[in-house]
């Protein structure tokens, strides 16, 4: 025997996709300055405060100093990449040895840092580089530790201290500060992060079933 009938199965299937989007945040620091041990008592000597320095010159050693403001960033972001760049005006020395950026540990004013009074820094999770920069180019390092934690608020955010370490002899590098007066050549924090979005629910309905 036959039967023909008809059955509607009518299936409402909300379905919530959730996806990420990828955005970035280009930053000027906050702050910046730049102090050396042969002129203790002074912030940005010798060029002026267009300019910052890291290394080593005649005995002379030059330490930077930045911090960036990171409230831009969405609350739900995920920080997936931070690159700290800077332009380099011009270089001198071939010393060798290593650049270091650590993350600073205390408080600090870009008009009156100085040799004698800078900030502490903490080596742990340094970045050290000992492939150094040519001049009138960009200098990237990859801070994305940094950012993170900052952003997370499992350290202070304090910016990062840029010194030199094993220079033997003079290697130095000059660059553009935030004041220099073109914008392009002024440093930033790139920062990449993603954020979760719903998509449209889908919904599936009426299918009829015939036997």
């Amino acid at each position: 025997m036959r039967r023909t009938g008809f059955c509607f199965v009518t299936l409402l299937m909300l379905m919530p996709v959730m996806s990420a989007f990828a955005d970035e945040v280009i930053l000027e620091p906050l702050k910046d300055a730049f102090v050396c041990d042969c002129l203790p008592g002074q912030t940005n000597p010798y060029a002026g405060d267009q300019y910052l320095a890291q290394g080593r010159i005649t005995v002379c050693y030059h330490k930077s100093f930045l911090q960036w403001d990171l409230s831009s960033i969405p609350d739900d972001a995920t920080i997936t990449d931070a690159e700290f760049r800077i332009y380099v005006s011009q270089t001198s020395g071939a010393g060798g040895g290593e650049m270091v950026y650590f993350r600073v540990i205390e408080d600090w004013s870009e008009t009156t840092v100085t040799y004698n009074n800078m900030p502490d820094h903490t080596e742990a999770g340094g970045v050290i580089l000992s492939s150094w920069p040519g001049g009138s180019s960009w200098h990237t390092v990859d801070i994305t530790d940094f950012v993170i934690d900052w952003y997370a608020g499992a350290t202070d955010n304090y910016g990062i201290h840029c010194g030199s370490q094993n220079t033997t002899a003079p290697h130095d590098v000059v660059y553009y500060s935030s004041r220099v007066s073109a914008p392009a050549y002024r440093p930033r924090l790139v920062v990449t992060y993603t954020v979760p979005s719903a998509l449209e629910t889908e919904t599936w309905g009426s299918l009829k079933v015939q036997e």
